[in-house]
């Protein structure tokens, strides 16, 4: 069974995801009056079973009353992974929406619950 965990708080917010003790993946995010996740990352072993949902639905939760935001472009990786429309409607299934600003594009928000 999948655990999540904060493992490192303010202002660098970092969540681990493990299973069989391992830790799969990772979530890295910066507090503050806005919280701003920088990366999502799953071991390309490990993708396609519901991870990354797992890590940012723990990081919702933890910050239901704030304000969430994040860059939805991906990072190049030679293992593949979500290219920008999948990453930006994935997000979207989360809540997030478009908030695209001069010199960033690629912003989106999630408003509190």
């Amino acid at each position: 069974m999948p655990t999540v965990d904060l493992v490192s708080r303010y202002p660098e917010l970092v969540w681990e995801l493990r299973t069989s003790g391992a830790v799969v993946g990772r979530l890295e995010a910066l507090d503050g009056e806005t919280v701003w996740i920088s990366s999502i990352v799953i071991l390309p072993d490990k993708r396609g079973h519901g991870y990354a949902s797992l890590l940012l639905d723990a990081v919702l939760a933890h910050f239901p009353d704030i304000t969430i935001g994040l860059a939805a472009n991906p990072l190049p990786s030679p293992k593949g992974g979500l290219d920008r429309g999948q990453l930006q409607a994935w997000y979207g299934r989360h809540g997030f929406a478009p908030a695209p600003m001069r010199g960033d594009p690629h912003r989106m928000i999630r408003l509190p619950s």
